[in-house]
């Protein structure tokens, strides 16, 4: 079974212990998500090689709607770069989300998963 940019917000869900949906909405976890994939782009453009048109990156712009707007990608669509980056944009995700949850962040995960991100997509 094919893994869904879905899938990354329900195993960050996961890590985050926000399993029943109650501390984080859908479109904060995909605003997240969407700002971890600009982030792959800066450092690894190549990761985006089959998303190129036109000699332009297209980077998916990810959406927890139904119906998504012109330009916008629905997250429930295959992940559609290199599986090797799932895990690496889950981790941004988590961290991200734990660095501004003031009342359950740990400062020093947040951070460990920020740099893993980091060295993950370097080290490919």
């Amino acid at each position: 079974m094919a893994k869904t940019y879905q899938d990354i917000v329900t195993e960050a869900r996961d890590l985050l212990q926000d399993t029943e949906d109650e501390r984080f909405t859908d479109a904060y976890l995909v605003a997240t998500l969407n700002r971890g994939l600009q982030e792959l782009s800066r450092i690894r453009p190549d990761a985006f090689y089959d998303l190129y048109d036109a000699n332009a990156l297209n980077v998916p712009l990810l959406t927890d709607s139904a119906t998504p707007a012109t330009g916008e990608t629905a997250w429930t669509v295959d992940f559609g770069i290199e599986m090797q980056f799932f895990n690496p944009l889950m981790m941004y995700v988590v961290g991200s989300i734990e660095v501004t949850d003031d009342e359950f962040t740990v400062d020093g995960r947040a951070m460990m998963m920020l740099q893993q991100f980091r060295n993950s997509v370097i080290g490919i």
